[in-house]
């Protein structure tokens, strides 16, 4: 019910009066989604549009301060939602689907991820980690999108499937926080801020292990670390590191014992809080993932990826992916921790560029370290 009301009655309501009001041409709402502060899509198209001379509005979620709070918070966003000339959303908003945009309005989805992995939206309707059919027509989201951008003309159909729109509004403008992966000077800093933090690393190359989370939600989502730490130690300490990020939404909730830290504090490092994940991916020789979308950002650097994929038939069974994993990922797939050692030996004398190479054309191909910029002339003109 209280939803309900939301949606098709108090939400209408505030955008609709306020909507009477001429609409501000140099007003730009960012929506953070999820995140609690601005993610780094929305930070490269802040800092553009600002020099531009427009006035950027940020908004959050509201998390804690109970329901009159998140109350207040929603429908300040309708108000200011009906007079903007554009919205920037990274990732998704449940109050903004509730109305759909005003003439002169223009609503874009930069999404969170790059490429296409696995499904999510409206393509995982019904399943495990998605809501159910009900529901999704009851509520309908993704629904006000004016522009989608993404990395690839090759991936617009999955988005067009996972928003349920048409293909027409999604475009291959560019996904904004890869343009850093194209200046070099600062590629060839983030090695040395690695060791800055760890200066014991010394000169041994990075692996980095980067999954994602487990859980049919973000909100249930859990780490289940099944690497055998002390074996990789054993076979590659001498002229390897292992750094691990984990994903935001497991990194607070998991921790090495005090115990294994002190073991293998030559080897192990964690940087699940303390480093951002381009930092991260760059610094990295080797990038150790699973079915998270890094791999994208990582391929435009055409190193070495090894898939730790130990419960791929009962991820693909609840959440799917868009194509087969075997035949998606550019790179050897492995169940167990000597299938890691195998293969991070392997990589010094076997590593297939192409592959990777051809990863990178079909997946990332309207990245080029002008992203932000196209998108800002694609939608402010």
């Amino acid at each position: 019910m209280k939803r309900t009301l939301l949606y098709y009655y108090i939400w209408p309501y505030f955008y609709k009066k306020e909507a009477k009001k001429p609409i501000d041409e140099k007003k730009v709402l960012l929506v953070a989604g999820n995140f609690d502060r601005l993610p780094d899509n929305l930070l490269c198209i802040k800092a553009e549009l600002e020099k531009r001379g427009f006035n950027c509005v940020e908004v959050y979620p509201v998390k804690g301060g109970g329901f009159l709070e998140g109350f207040k918070r929603n429908n300040w966003f309708q108000k200011e939602y009906a007079t903007s000339a554009y919205v920037f959303l990274e990732d998704f908003f449940f109050p903004l689907y509730a109305n759909q945009p005003r003439e002169g309005t223009r609503v874009v989805q930069l999404w969170h991820a790059c490429g296409a992995f696995k499904k999510w939206g409206y393509s995982t309707v019904d399943l495990a980690w998605g809501s159910d059919r009900a529901t999704m027509d009851r509520y309908p989201i993704h629904n006000t999108y004016t522009d989608v951008s993404v990395s690839s003309d090759k991936i617009i159909p999955y988005y067009a499937e996972a928003f349920n729109c048409s293909e027409s509004i999604i475009k291959p403008l560019g996904v904004p926080r890869t343009d850093v992966y194209f200046d070099n000077e600062f590629v060839s800093s983030c090695r040395d801020e690695l060791l800055k933090m760890f200066p014991e690393i010394g000169e041994r190359k990075i692996i980095l292990y980067a999954p994602t989370f487990r859980g049919n939600s973000t909100i249930e989502s859990y780490m289940d670390l099944k690497l055998d730490i002390a074996a990789m130690m054993d076979a590659l300490s001498e002229d390897y590191v292992l750094v691990y990020k984990l994903h935001p939404q497991t990194a607070k909730a998991f921790s090495l014992s005090e115990e294994e830290k002190e073991k293998y504090k030559n080897f192990v490092f964690d940087i699940s809080t303390s480093m951002r994940v381009d930092v991260a991916l760059c610094a990295a020789d080797v990038l150790i993932s699973d079915y998270s979308s890094v791999i994208f950002e990582y391929s435009l650097m055409s190193r070495p990826m090894i898939f730790f994929a130990y419960d791929l038939e009962e991820y693909d069974a609840t959440r799917s992916f868009y194509n087969k994993y075997e035949d998606f990922v550019p790179g050897p797939i492995v169940r167990d921790t000597d299938g890691i050692i195998e293969s991070v030996k392997k990589a010094e004398t076997d590593f297939d560029v192409k592959q990777v190479e051809a990863f990178r054309e079909y997946y990332m191909s309207a990245c080029d370290g002008h992203s932000t910029q196209r998108i800002a002339d694609e939608i402010i003109g």
